[in-house]
């Protein structure tokens, strides 16, 4: 089997993770793998990759209208020479050139989605490009029912639901040293961008400091938001409190030393960090913002949710985590039995009988071939 996966690039972010995940599994079932990045700037990966993993840059690195009609040309080129089996695509500008630069080759072409069509807006000229294009689409991969279902006037009866896998179970925990806290911690992790609430989620610190002084707050990630957030945390006078770590490359021993995860954002594609969290065991408290977190809470059972943007509401929740460990106990070992719904294997197995449907074959068999994802 001979892939070709686009990307913009192989940066810190979900959807690189996830594509970087899945080009090492199936490099490993000893396909070959080619990754295209069409907007690295000639970076390096920031996720390993297997040796057999190739990574070539399409990216002309100059602006404007004849930037993206080169990397059409570089990505239609790529693909001729690579002669691949099937070729997919992830996130939303890459899917449309990638389908446009693959017309008429007659190549199965998979794009995926990693974020709710209803959340995000791409703009007009991107949006008509997305609608046209995306009739030519093999399959259209989105994360969750959701966002599948608003997917699907774009790709009548080809889109599928594959979720990302849990990480940190797929990768070696003990990559980086351990980390131990010698206070409760509340840890949350995302870019800082207002997309994922963190000033929320500072105010409602705020108020659990008020009631429970020995917990701490500690944010992982690095984004454009950080100096607004050091002017709340500062106007709060928590700067003993809240911690904004910077970015993370491997979060799973910040997770397994947490006391609790919180999730404050106003909307996600996938969760990853979520998901992770409660693979590690952590009892966790989300917004129940669109989409992802209610597809993988059962509130009161394996989690808490609560309104988006409502920061006396999740410090009511964060409170009742605090101070309570029979319910950290109890969520924790509910949300620990994610690990088994999302992980690897199971989740290739829905990425390859994607593979096999577009290419006219039948699937590998496989220890997971029965399993289902919620």
């Amino acid at each position: 089997m001979r892939l070709t996966l686009v990307i913009s690039s192989l940066s810190s972010g979900g959807a690189e993770r996830v594509m970087s995940t899945l080009a090492n599994a199936w490099s490993g079932k000893g396909w070959d793998v080619t990754i295209l990045t069409t907007h690295d700037g000639g970076r390096a990966p920031d996720y390993a990759l297997e040796p057999g993993v190739k990574v070539e840059s399409v990216d002309p690195r100059r602006g404007g209208l004849g930037r993206q009609i080169e990397i059409v040309k570089r990505i239609r080129r790529q693909v001729k020479f690579n002669s691949p089996d099937v070729v997919v695509s992830f996130l939303n500008y890459t899917n449309i050139l990638a389908l446009i630069a693959t017309r008429g080759l007659g190549v199965p072409v998979i794009v995926s989605e990693r974020l709710d069509p209803s959340i995000v807006d791409i703009g007009p000229l991107w949006s008509r490009l997305r609608r046209w294009t995306y009739r030519w689409t093999d399959a259209l991969v989105a994360q969750t029912p959701t966002a599948a279902q608003r997917f699907e006037p774009m790709a009548p009866r080809r889109v599928r639901v594959a979720p990302n896998p849990v990480f940190g179970l797929s990768t070696d925990p003990g990559a980086d040293d351990p980390v131990t806290f010698d206070r409760p911690t509340f840890l949350a992790v995302g870019r800082l961008h207002p997309q994922k609430g963190f000033d929320v989620l500072i105010r409602a610190m705020a108020q659990v400091h008020g009631l429970e002084s020995a917990w701490q707050l500690i944010i992982l990630g690095e984004g454009d938001s950080r100096a607004e957030l050091e002017q709340i945390i500062e106007a709060s006078e928590l700067g003993d409190t809240i911690r904004l770590q910077g970015r993370v490359l491997n979060p799973w021993p910040w997770l397994k030393a947490a006391d609790v995860f919180v999730l404050s954002s106003h909307s996600e594609g996938f969760p990853n960090a979520l998901c992770e969290a409660m693979a590690a065991g952590l009892p966790v408290v989300s917004t129940d913002c669109p989409s992802g977190p209610a597809d993988l809470i059962t509130d009161g059972e394996d989690g808490l949710l609560v309104p988006v943007d409502d920061a006396d509401a999740l410090a009511e929740h964060m409170l009742q985590l605090a101070r309570s460990q029979e319910l950290r106990t109890r969520l924790g070992a509910g949300a620990e039995q994610i690990r088994n719904r999302y992980r690897l294997a199971a989740i290739l197995d829905l990425w390859d009988e994607i593979i096999a449907e577009v290419i006219g074959t039948t699937p590998p068999t496989s220890s997971t071939s029965s399993d289902h994802i919620e």
